[in-house]
């Protein structure tokens, strides 16, 4: 009698259905809503000198953003040692830039923060690493840049397989053990 009723109750079936399904279907953003929040505990400390690497910058401002969300953290001017130091950071991964009254230095490379992290990053900085108010794409060689790089690749190869095409390619093929 009870078999009879509950699979003939379409409400009840899918009900029974989809309490099954929400038991089996994982949802990891409710598991891990809160331990994926990035952090704001991590700090980055370090020294700014010249290009010397022996004289501290004085009033030097380090700046960091997030390759994730572009938000920006600034620290205060250096001292008298070229000491900076932020606070607050977000886990995540970020460029660095340093301005000073010379003018403005990035760095091509990027860092990872862990959250209750204390990260040390001293830097010397370089007149090649300055950057002034000029475009950077009018800077960079041809062969520089990616869409460069696959056409000279392509044009290489063109020419590479019509010197080997003219010189050995009929040959290649009448003494071929295949043919």
């Amino acid at each position: 009698m009870f078999n009879r009723f509950a699979f003939r109750s379409r409400i009840l079936a899918a009900c029974v259905i989809g309490a099954v399904l929400l038991l089996i279907t994982p949802f990891p953003e409710f598991a891990h809503a809160r331990s994926t929040a990035p952090e704001a505990n991590a700090s980055l400390v370090g020294f700014v000198y010249a290009e010397d690497m022996k004289t501290p910058v004085v009033s030097a401002v380090v700046k960091i953003r997030d390759l994730r969300t572009a938000r920006e953290y600034v620290s205060p001017p250096t001292d008298a040692n070229g000491m900076y130091k932020i606070t607050g950071i977000n886990e995540g991964r970020y460029v660095l830039g340093v301005t000073t009254p010379a003018g403005d230095f990035n760095f091509n490379y990027f860092m990872s923060l862990k959250g209750k992290e204390i990260a040390k990053l001293s830097v010397a900085l370089s007149p090649k690493g300055q950057t002034s108010g000029q475009d950077e794409g009018s800077k960079k060689f041809f062969k520089a840049n990616w869409a460069g790089i696959v056409v000279l690749a392509g044009l290489v190869g063109a020419v590479l397989y019509n010197v080997f095409e003219e010189n050995g390619g009929a040959k290649s093929r009448e003494t071929s053990p295949i043919r």
